[in-house]
């Protein structure tokens, strides 16, 4: 009897466990739930209380945004998180903690993965796969940034201008920097992989959606943003392998990616940001367009996104005076007014 009465409790129990459960699911079907360490950018939580700023907004716990984007973006993806959950959401599980990166975000944004993706603006090969997608994107300037070419601190050259770089990525037309006003010393044009948000920006300002020459293309690219810095600053004397070279590599990156590495690893001692067409890259010259690679950073939509949508109220909330305010304090360039 005692048996019968205790498997008739654990019966109970399972049952009352499993009612919970599916409850537990049906609450979060179709929303945004908490991503894990290994989910991209942010995907937001289904719990948790919400700012009075994101109440304005009219965000919630449960309408919150999927939001993706860049290496270089995932700074904004976090600090709008803690705009709308408050700062202490930072060591929560839900905090962003990891980008796709540019391509594969806007991979993500047409095919209906994200609502919106912070991103350099779309290369034209993104814009080809949205269009035979039918997807339309939206653009919506956010910050200030700009392609910026590198080399070693120790190269004597200051200056290259448009027609130089294009000349060395798109012909290999010069291999010498005596050229550049250099020593003479063999040009080592490093690059990047074809889905980085620099790859991106290299497309669209410089290249014009050419293809890079192949020997540049096959030899020298680098996979991560860290590598282009590191490869640039120690390619002459031998990087890893410690046999000096009678070169100096030439790269590129963002500026305020650099500005950040540089304050996290000291890497700027050991690279000179040289001048294109005679313009230095710098806030100033950036946020006013002065300088020629001046581009900038984008919340990027589907223009079917409803016009309620929580997305779009990331948007005002970024174009406007507290967005601004907290662009600037990440470090980042905010859009001139």
């Amino acid at each position: 009897m005692k048996r019968l009465i205790t498997l008739i409790l654990i019966n109970m129990l399972l049952l009352t466990l499993c009612a919970c459960s599916h409850r537990g699911a049906a609450r979060t079907e179709g929303t945004a739930g908490p991503p894990s360490s290994t989910q991209p950018a942010s995907e937001g939580s289904t719990d948790g209380t919400m700012t009075a700023g994101a109440q304005a907004l009219g965000i919630t716990a449960l309408n919150y945004p999927i939001i993706d984007g860049s290496t270089s973006t995932l700074s904004i993806v976090q600090s709008v998180y803690r705009a709308m959950y408050g700062e202490e959401a930072a060591d929560t599980d839900g905090y962003p903690t990891k980008a796709s990166k540019t391509v594969p975000s806007y991979h993500r944004l047409i095919d209906g993965k994200a609502d919106m993706i912070l991103v350099p603006y779309a290369s034209a090969d993104v814009l080809e796969e949205a269009e035979n997608a039918g997807v339309e994107l939206e653009f919506h300037k956010v910050a200030a940034e700009a392609l910026i070419f590198i080399t070693s601190a120790e190269n004597p050259a200051e200056s290259i201008t448009l027609e130089q770089i294009r000349d060395i990525y798109l012909n290999y037309g010069i291999t010498n920097w005596r050229e550049l006003g250099g020593q003479a010393r063999e040009v080592v044009p490093i690059c990047r992989n074809s889905d980085s948000g620099s790859q991106s920006q290299m497309d669209n300002l410089i290249l014009n959606n050419e293809k890079m020459h192949p020997d540049i293309r096959n030899n020298y690219v680098e996979l991560t943003m860290e590598g282009m810095l590191e490869q640039v600053a120690f390619y002459h004397n031998g990087g890893l392998s410690g046999s000096p070279t009678n070169s100096y590599a030439l790269g590129y990156t963002l500026y305020t990616y650099l500005q950040w590495m540089n304050n996290v690893t000291g890497i700027g001692e050991y690279l000179k940001v040289l001048s294109v067409n005679g313009v230095p890259p710098t806030a100033e010259t950036i946020g006013d367009g002065d300088y020629p690679l001046a581009d900038g950073y984008y919340a990027v939509i589907r223009s079917d996104l409803p016009r309620g949508h929580s997305a779009r109220a990331v948007i005002t909330w970024l174009q406007g005076k507290d967005g601004a305010k907290a662009i600037e304090n990440l470090g980042l360039i905010p859009c001139a007014e």
